[in-house]
């Protein structure tokens, strides 16, 4: 019973222990998760998007042939694609109502 309380008043009742396992550690852990979330899905987004554009764009440039009308044309059909899938997946809705 003796070495029980010397042990306990020695480790300071633990607290330490209790400290550097569950705060100190969680919030590392939490840390590490916001660190790659950032990183990695919020950085990555918008990275992604210029990295697709850039690469819409090289197709277009080498399809086009170098007009101005043909890159309209191409970039108006497909608004216009797009606005029609819009179109159509609103209307669906529109009729479930």
């Amino acid at each position: 019973m003796k070495n029980d309380i010397y042990d306990w008043s020695y480790n300071r009742g633990y607290i330490d222990a209790f400290y550097g396992t569950f705060l100190t550690a969680g919030v590392r852990k939490l840390a590490e998760f916001t660190h790659f979330f950032d990183r990695r899905i919020i950085d990555g987004i918008p990275n992604g998007v210029g990295f697709m554009s850039f690469f819409v764009a090289e197709v277009i440039k080498s399809v086009g042939g170098g007009r101005i009308s043909s890159y309209l044309f191409f970039y108006f059909s497909y608004v216009s694609i797009f606005l029609l899938i819009y179109y159509f997946l609103n209307l669906e809705v529109f009729f479930n109502l």
